[in-house]
């Protein structure tokens, strides 16, 4: 049933859609909102679509905005980023809340639940077309159905495409492969001017550029057209345990160059005594289960202590590994103040022993993840890595106990105390697991070449600087 021109009751909340009637005239009259355009799905001004919109997976920061927009189609958007622009509103798109430190929230503003609009469908040439709110599991679903696969996965099969494809996405197979960013072939985008537009490398390129990884600050994707590759039907994974950072990460480095590895990452996880843990998780993909039985080439003179008999599953299974794991983090309701990185490869050594033997920078990290980078591979601009032909992915998996406990703010003030470290020896954030930057440092991350280009491309596209202001950028 769709719903225009009228309020309406689910259960005990009363959700308003701000086109008409005496409802709307008393919503209108409590939010400020009026005019708003007729529309194919929802605006909501109902306490529990603000609420859910003011917080994310962070539970560090709270902006509530005035309405929810759920979309039922593309002009929604473009209807509500123009109505934005006559009203002096914020407005951010909303994914699955995944980001940290309130980049998808607009004090005051509307926000844009994507998850309405989720449909894959699958086009000649090995490409699929995905809207913004599909996850990445129906996307991997619906390519494996043909026997593909995106080049680039995350590990939460939960995650939206149009909120990794602003943050840039990395996964297992980013030292060889780049981010997902990399893999798309064509967007449609709404401007923060209201303008529906088809971009890609050759067509409306600096709109392209400036909205892969852009944190949305030029546009909303709508639609992107993502490249695939044929798929392996199954997976071998190894677990390689270290005593030290040095031939933890060394062996990374080796393995970032090898030939027949596929998967790449590294693991440092606490013993139950207390000690760090140091595992390597190289894996290789197999078009069947017994395939490749032999001890891989690229096993032999690595620093590794022990080596554990490899784990073999199917190409679903290892995407989908972290799903319970992830579903129960978010439902325990306690904030995940974590922090991602990149690193130049020789300073990631002494940072890492750094947080590994300093309890007030290790305070809550119940994991943390490393993946090395070939950084040639990394090509859109926006996406910002550390110079050097490699650099090291960091991110330091926390738990605290509740929202503004002390261990909570204790693990706040130890990423802010970690990226001023890392600024210093020439990292980068990765900006949806990070504390926001201030414009200065925006400055800084993005650097002296592509910075104008970036102010440029928000002067362009967004004139009036309504889009995605949690970031904190403009």
């Amino acid at each position: 049933m769709r719903h225009t021109r009228r309020s309406f009751v689910k259960g005990a909340a009363a959700s308003v859609l701000l086109v008409g009637g005496s409802g709307t005239r008393r919503a209108a009259s409590a939010t400020g909102l009026v005019g708003v355009p007729s529309l194919d799905g929802e605006l909501l001004v109902d306490d529990t679509a603000r609420r859910e919109a003011a917080t994310d997976f962070g539970r560090a920061v709270q902006r509530s905005p005035v309405a929810v927009l759920k979309p039922r189609s593309v002009a929604d958007i473009a209807r509500i980023v123009a109505y934005a622009n006559t009203r002096g509103l914020k407005l951010a798109m909303r994914g699955r809340g995944h980001s940290l430190s309130g980049q998808a929230q607009a004090e005051g503003g509307i926000v844009i639940d994507s998850s309405m609009l989720s449909a894959v469908r699958w086009q000649e040439g090995d490409t699929l077309d995905a809207e913004p709110g599909a996850m990445w599991g129906d996307v991997a679903k619906t390519a494996l159905a043909r026997g593909r696969t995106p080049p680039v996965m995350p590990d939460a099969m939960m995650l939206s495409v149009g909120g990794m494809l602003s943050v840039g996405g990395t996964g297992e197979t980013s030292y060889r492969s780049g981010a997902q960013v990399d893999h798309v072939l064509e967007l449609d985008v709404v401007t923060g001017a209201g303008q529906l537009m088809t971009c890609s490398p050759e067509r409306n390129g600096e709109l392209f550029r400036m909205t892969l990884a852009g944190l949305g600050q030029c546009g909303i994707v709508v639609r992107a057209r993502l490249r695939v590759v044929p798929a392996p039907r199954h997976v071998t994974i190894h677990t390689l345990t270290y005593d030290d950072v040095d031939g933890f990460l060394s062996d990374q480095e080796r393995l970032a160059t090898a030939e027949g590895l596929d998967l790449l990452a590294g693991s440092v996880t606490k013993d139950a005594d207390g000690r760090w843990r140091l595992a390597l998780l190289p894996g290789s993909f197999m078009a069947q289960p017994d395939e490749a039985t032999g001890r891989p080439e690229w096993l032999t003179g690595l620093r590794s202590k022990a080596e554990a008999a490899p784990a073999r599953m199917s190409y679903w299974d290892y995407l989908d590994r972290r799903r319970k794991s992830i579903v129960a983090g978010i439902a325990s309701g306690r904030p995940n103040p974590s922090l991602a990185m990149v690193l130049p490869q020789g300073s990631t050594g002494p940072f890492l022993s750094h947080v590994l033997t300093t309890s007030e920078a290790a305070i809550g990290i119940w994991r943390i993840e490393t993946f090395p980078m070939m950084t040639s591979r990394f090509t859109q601009p926006l996406h910002k890595i550390s110079t050097g032909p490699i650099a090291f992915t960091l991110r330091l998996q926390r738990r605290a106990s509740a929202q503004g406990a002390p261990d909570h703010e204790a693990m706040l003030a130890a990423n802010r105390t970690l990226v001023t470290q890392m600024r210093a020896i020439g990292g980068k954030i990765y900006p949806p697991y990070a504390p926001i930057p201030s414009r200065a440092e925006w400055q800084e991350h993005y650097g002296p070449d592509i910075w104008p280009r970036f102010s440029a491309a928000k002067k362009r596209f967004d004139p009036n600087n309504v889009l995605t202001p949690g970031a904190g950028i403009f």
